[in-house]
Parts: structure tokens; C-alpha cells; sequence
């Protein structure tokens, strides 16, 4: 455990390092939570409600979206895929522990970084200006943390999952361009899930993606926390054994053709 502890504070170090790359990133999040806030006001002017979500809601949604964004799709998420075309990703195979716990535990440090210090901030602003439908006991925050906690370990099995697909192909960008689209859209990152019309929420719903966006806005809205975070902690163990998978296979290739 002493191993992964390091590699989780050397990662919130080196995520530490990238000041411009933070406030580039807060001038980001600030901007399209201004837009997305401003398109949600317009549309809640003339009705009280859309799809089930009211105003608050609705703003809820925008400004957890944009707390938990970069955490989620992390600015370094070429960095796997780049490693495994270069073949400096042999090196990990060969460095003490397990080669995914380490890249977790590093990725989750750096994401904790952005967690404190990009993705609090604004969404601490917006609650002060707008109404916003925060938690309102201790037992909620915790549970929002816990969500925010589970959605980044989703990320990074979702991220990982899609890397992986330079151990088979050197064209992985290719493959990034055609999956994001629909990545984007299933995952609530466009608009909320309650508002896709009927086949398709079904199908949002049924996939990992809710657990990264959807589910962290309804533990924090406090619509149907319970379902919310049991879909989280089942995503995570599914993807968890689909990433050791992929990996085991990953590592057979690799022997085979440094023979």
C-alpha cells in the first residue's frame, strides 16, 4: 500500500506543477458553465419543469458537470496510448506492484489535484450566485464525495479501456475521433439523460457512461442517491475486470513479439 500511497502523492505533485494548465482550465470551466447557464435559464423561462428536472436542477447539472469534466476526460489521456506506440509503457512491466494499480493510483492522485483545486472553485462560485440543489447535511457531502470518488475510478477504467487500443493498433486516435461523439452524448456530458427521449435514455442508462456524469448529479440533487451510487460501485468492479483483461492480453502480445 506504501507504493500506491507514494504514486498517489506523486501524482498530485506533478498535476501540482501545471499552474497555467489550472488556470487555463478554470477560465474553461468558468466560460461553458456561463454559456450552458445561460441556455438552461433561457429554456426554464416560459416552464417549470423538463424532462423532470426544474431550473435548479438543471443548473445543478451544469456546474457538477463542470466540476467533474476534467477529472473525467483528464487532459492527459493521451499519455497511455503515446507510452504504448513509443514502447516506454515495456517499462512499467518490469517496476514493482501491479502495473495497473500503479497507473491508477497515480491518475487518481492527479485527479484529486483537479478535484481541489479546478473543479471546486467554480462550482463553489455558481452556488453562491445562483440556486444551485447542493447537499444540505454532512452524511450528503460525504456521499457526493464518495460518488465523485467512484465516477473518477469510472473515468480511468473508461479512458484506460480506449488506450488500450494502441497495444492493437497504431491508428488509436482514429479510433478515439469515432467513439467520443457517442461517449459525449450518452454520457449526459451534451444534455441530461432525462431529457433523450425514450430508446435512447434507455440505453444511456444501461451503459458505464451514467456512472461518470449522470450519477454524481443525482447523488447531489439527491434524486434517487442509492440507485445512483450502486450503479457507480457495480461499474467500477465491471470495468475493473474488464480493464485486467484487456490488460492480461495486452501483456501475452507484448512477450510475444519482443521474443
Amino acid at each position: 500500500m506504501a507504493l500506491y500511497r507514494a504514486l498517489f502523492v506523486a501524482g498530485f505533485r506533478r498535476q501540482a506543477t501545471y499552474r497555467l494548465a489550472l488556470l487555463s482550465g478554470l477560465g474553461t470551466n468558468v466560460f461553458f458553465g456561463i454559456v450552458r447557464t445561460a441556455l438552461f435559464l433561457a429554456l426554464y423561462r416560459q416552464r417549470g419543469e423538463v424532462g423532470g428536472l426544474d431550473q435548479a436542477d438543471a443548473l445543478t447539472y451544469v456546474w457538477v458537470l463542470q466540476a467533474l469534466f476534467g477529472v473525467i476526460w483528464a487532459s492527459w489521456i493521451w499519455e497511455l496510448p503515446d507510452s504504448v506506440r513509443s514502447g516506454d509503457f515495456v517499462a512499467e512491466l518490469t517496476r514493482p506492484g501491479d502495473p495497473f494499480g500503479r497507473l491508477l493510483a497515480f491518475d487518481l492522485g492527479r485527479a484529486t489535484n483537479l478535484a481541489l483545486l479546478r473543479s471546486t472553485l467554480p462550482l463553489v462560485g455558481a452556488a453562491l450566485l445562483l440556486d444551485l440543489r447542493l447537499p444540505t447535511t454532512a452524511g450528503g457531502w460525504a456521499l457526493t464525495l464518495v460518488s465523485f470518488a467512484l465516477a473518477a475510478v469510472v473515468g480511468f477504467e473508461v479512458r484506460f479501456l480506449l488506450g488500450a487500443a494502441a497495444f492493437w493498433t497504431p491508428d488509436y486516435r482514429g479510433v478515439f475521433s469515432l467513439v467520443f461523439p457517442p461517449l459525449w452524448l450518452l454520457s449526459g456530458f451534451l444534455i441530461p439523460v432525462e431529457l433523450f427521449p425514450g430508446a435512447l435514455r434507455t440505453v444511456a442508462e444501461a451503459s458505464p457512461l451514467t456512472a461518470m456524469l449522470t450519477a454524481p448529479v443525482r447523488v447531489v440533487t439527491g434524486a434517487d442517491v442509492g440507485g445512483a451510487l450502486t450503479a457507480q460501485l457495480v461499474w467500477c468492479v465491471l470495468l475493473l475486470a474488464a480493464c485486467r483483461a484487456v490488460m492480461g492480453l495486452a501483456q501475452r502480445r507484448l512477450v510475444v513479439h519482443g521474443g
